[in-house]
């Protein structure tokens, strides 16, 4: 007792020695992680004022437009299907003197048509150069707009185009234009379709990576990236038939505007590869050869001048939707209207990202819409190659649920297959656009093991489990033959419900879905042959359709999801915390990674609980 006695005072002695440097250090360090604290709470502020003030600043009334303006359909800007989650149009406006460089297909449709009957705007320009962005800018999206500005043609308003170096879907669409002008430094960049695939098979056993596959569909090529060094004679079979499909509509469309006999743009292509600007004129693709400062020079004489820019007078899709949307004002007022659903992008098991479809995100806002009394009809927007068989389930559950309530319409964008196409048939109707890629009606599970590459490097697994099977999913071994019968077993139960669903959403017999299923990707036209689809027709074509069911008139009210919210409504819904944090982490790679990065990404897409997939074969892009 007596030595711990002694013990004690020495102790508390150093302990005291030694407390105003620790008093200091706390001290200081309280101190400075104060002054940091309010440093950060005081730049946040600044922030968050200057975003304030920025939104304050542009959400003045737009301009008034003048007479005499030109529309500008700048094709550099991604047509795409679903609105941006956050509009940071006029912060950006605000800060850089830009625009958001970005128009959704509904806009530019609406805009087109509202050009038509402005005595305003004189005709329409188009230029810039379109190349797809993610799911944006489609040939049937393009198509769409194409066939608006062939309607707006009956305003006896001209249409302009100004091309330079004009690309595959560039040239398809601004061939209706009546004065179509090429640069004339520049050639022709129409090649016509291909579509490539990088494949990874010896890469993985170079690195002692082993991928097992478990699929239903002799098509189903989605997996053959994973397992084999070059394209299948299955594979290439189905991408030769649906790039002649989609060829074929694309040329016949441009000769036919531009008043050429068929074949004659195959027959170009064929013979020099590319298209100079004189023998482009001399063959009568386009109109004339101009330079870009003779056609503006052209345009302020025939038009107006707008002498602070040094231009002619003209305004952009953005700027125009604008303005007519402070002139008629929101369409969220109490009353019918008719919902557009946007289902773009791979769908995901949960929640999902801005990025792809998380099924259950989706699934809740199909019932918000679906016990909504207002919304008297949902037209869902597909621009999907699929993805999580569960997740499409969970979507498709609650669509059929929602037709048995209202009118449930299906509009395909650039592709609605696999999973994209599994939950279009709990639709009344489904449109789609002679490009369309749709079908791929088919199964397959996907299952990496990296038990070799592991073992390289010295890491090693081992586990203790309750059942011969508490480990069938794991990527640290190889699945025993048992386990994958196991999973074949459930994958074809799967794939047997696909069909049922096709079956009974089409009115097609089984085995006759069985027969133009086997994982095997189709034209629209094609589809509607096959009777997967029912009418060739856009997302207008869809809504028209919903609004005569639900006898709205011809130009319904509509509210889309997601919806468009501006900077200062997504500070106010992250400050009010209601919204559902993501179950599903997606798309972890930086989106400006190059096309190898890009692709080795989508393994990131594989979140499904049970690793069954309905997915469209990977490398059907093209320019």
């Amino acid at each position: 007792m007596s030595k711990n006695t002694e013990t004690e005072p020495a102790q508390s002695q150093v302990s005291r020695e030694n407390q105003p440097t620790g008093i200091m250090k706390s001290f200081f360090a309280s101190f400075f992680g104060t002054i940091a604290g309010l440093c950060f709470l005081v730049g946040a502020g600044i922030i968050l004022l200057i975003l304030v003030v920025a939104v304050l600043v542009v959400s003045e009334k737009p301009a008034a437009i003048q007479n005499r303006t030109v529309l500008v359909l700048d094709l550099s800007d991604p047509i795409t299907d679903a609105p941006l989650r956050l509009d940071t149009s006029g912060l950006v406006d605000a800060l850089t003197g830009g625009e958001e460089k970005r128009v959704t297909l509904r806009d530019t449709l609406r805009a087109i048509s509202a050009a038509s009957k402005d005595n305003r705007i004189s005709g329409i320009l188009i230029t810039g150069n379109a190349f797809p962005v993610d799911y944006s800018s489609g040939y049937p999206a393009l198509r769409e707009v194409r066939n608006a500005l062939v309607n707006f043609k009956t305003s006896k308003k001209p249409i302009y185009a100004y091309l330079v170096a004009p690309s595959t879907r560039t040239f398809y669409l601004a061939s209706v234009a009546d004065n179509l002008y090429l640069d004339p430094e520049d050639p022709m960049l129409v090649q016509g379709l291909s579509t490539g695939q990088l494949y990874y098979a010896d890469a993985f056993q170079k690195y002692g990576i082993e991928v097992q596959v478990s699929r239903v569909g002799k098509y189903k090529s989605a997996v053959e990236p994973f397992i084999l060094d070059k394209m299948s004679p299955e594979s290439r079979e189905q991408t030769e038939a649906l790039l002649g499909d989609l060829w074929h509509d694309i040329t016949t469309d441009i000769e036919q505007a531009r008043h050429l006999d068929p074949g004659t743009l195959q027959k170009l292509l064929s013979q020099s590869g590319l298209i100079d600007g004189e023998t482009a004129r001399r063959e009568k693709l386009v109109t004339g050869l101009k330079s870009l400062t003779d056609l503006m020079e052209e345009l302020k004489t025939r038009y107006s001048a707008d002498t602070a820019n040094n231009t002619f007078r003209q305004i952009s899709v953005q700027k125009y939707v604008a303005a007519l949307d402070q002139n008629q004002g929101a369409t969220t007022e109490k009353g019918p209207k008719i919902a557009i659903v946007y289902a773009e992008g791979v769908i995901v098991d949960g929640e999902g990202s801005t990025s792809n479809v998380g099924g259950d995100k989706l699934a809740r806002e199909i019932r918000k819409f679906r016990l909504d009394p207002e919304i008297k009809a949902i037209v869902l927007r597909i621009n999907s190659p699929g993805g999580s068989g569960a997740a499409s389930e969970v979507i498709w559950r609650e669509l059929a649920a929602a037709r048995k309530a209202k009118p449930v319409v299906v509009s395909m964008g650039t592709l609605a297959a696999s999973g994209g196409y599994y939950i279009a048939t709990a639709s009344n109707r489904i449109f789609a656009e002679p490009t369309t890629i749709t079908g791929s009606i088919g199964v397959f599970g996907l299952f990496p093991n990296v038990q070799k590459l592991f073992t390289n490097i010295g890491i090693t697994w081992d586990s203790v489990s309750t059942t011969p099977y508490s480990n069938l999913i794991t990527p640290f071994r190889e699945k025993t033959p048992d386990e994958m019968s196991v999973i074949q077993k459930y994958i074809d139960q799967f794939y047997q419900e696909f069909l049922q669903r096709v079956s009974a959403g089409r009115n097609i017999p089984v085995n006759e879905v069985n027969e133009i299923a086997q994982g095997r990707v189709w034209s629209g036209d094609e589809a509607l042959k096959l009777r997967l689809v029912d009418q060739i027709g856009g997302l207008a074509s869809a809504v028209a359709y919903a609004a005569e069911l639900t006898h709205l008139g011809e130009q319904p009210r509509v509210i889309e999801y997601p919806a468009k919210r501006n900077l200062g409504e997504a500070i106010q819904k992250a400050l009010s915390g209601t919204e559902r944090p993501p179950v599903s982490k997606v798309d972890p790679v930086n989106r400006q990674l190059q096309f190898l990065e890009a692709s080795l990404r989508k393994f990131a897409d594989f979140n499904d609980p049970l690793g069954v997939y309905a997915l469209l074969p990977f490398g059907i892009e093209w320019n």
